[in-house]
């Protein structure tokens, strides 16, 4: 399936990778025609790759938010009225496109739209973005901030689309799509060079190689009445960007592939100070 998509490109990409302490990560395997010059002769071969996908949730508060697994899923506890950012990472050679979403909305346009509809940002190869809030503009965005369902975005949009979007509140998702043909040229002119090893005489080797169990792949799950928390639009600020052509034909194209992370408020707020006094004896 091939594509070609228009593309904002944020002007500020970060040219190094860093593997934050927390984050959302999503391995896909990719299999890629491959130069390989094995004892100085050239031939290709269809070889698999996995790129572990990174999503990470930055408060302006507190840094980056812990992730925890909730019912099997990715979770971070939302606080209201907090400011967040959500940083892409790309672990890929080559540029690639990203649909973030938040709540279902597309966070460029603000529609909801399949995982690999609507417009999407690029992310230079070995690179990361960060994105700071709604893209209102060719250079404005508005803050994200955590809120309540009846105060989110999506409830807001709820009134253009004649439906109710909050039920979608409590996510956030990103899907990553690139070019095959891309891809192909990287290892095209990065070859893998290997060696052919003599066998040693009276020597055998014991044991077995075990393959990596996949991950389990989650669905998308419709909101419950429970979710209280939702992402708002906030105060605005300078983010241009610049629209580009950027043609697809590989990636996330079902929800289950993509990086996903749920978030609500927490339930109760723990307190380590409550009062003063002395600790009642429990009898014996």
């Amino acid at each position: 399936m091939k594509k070609i998509s228009l593309i904002l490109l944020a002007s500020m990409l970060s040219t190094l990778l860093s593997i934050p302490s927390y984050a959302a990560t999503q391995p896909f395997k990719v299999k890629c025609r491959t130069k390989i010059i094995r004892d100085g002769i050239v031939r290709y071969e269809k070889r698999k790759y996995t790129y572990n996908f990174l999503v990470e949730v930055l408060s302006d508060e507190t840094g980056t938010k812990y992730e925890r697994t909730k019912n099997g899923r990715p979770f971070i506890t939302a606080k209201p009225q907090e400011r967040y950012s959500i940083i892409l990472h790309n672990p890929m050679p080559i540029r690639i496109a990203v649909n973030l979403t938040i709540d279902g909305l597309n966070s460029i346009t603000g529609k909801p739209c399949k995982p690999d509809e609507g417009s999407k940002w690029i992310i230079e190869p070995y690179s990361y973005v960060t994105i700071r809030g709604w893209q209102v503009s060719g250079n404005t965005a508005r803050r994200f901030y955590f809120t309540t369902r009846d105060d989110s975005y999506a409830k807001w949009r709820s009134n253009n689309w004649g439906k109710d979007l909050s039920v979608n509140c409590g996510v956030i998702g990103a899907a990553y799509f690139w070019n095959k043909k891309d891809l192909e040229n990287y290892f095209e002119n990065n070859p893998i060079y290997e060696y052919t090893r003599k066998p040693r005489p009276f020597r055998s080797w014991l044991g077995c190689k075990k393959e990596l169990a996949a991950p389990c792949e989650e669905e998308y799950e419709r909101r419950h009445d429970k979710q209280k928390a939702g992402t708002g639009m906030g105060e605005r600020e300078s983010h241009p960007t610049e629209l580009v052509h950027f043609k697809y034909n590989t990636g996330m194209y079902k929800p289950r592939q993509a990086v996903i992370i749920y978030y609500d408020f927490a339930k109760t707020e723990p307190q380590p100070f409550l009062g003063m006094g002395f600790a009642p004896e429990r009898p014996y």
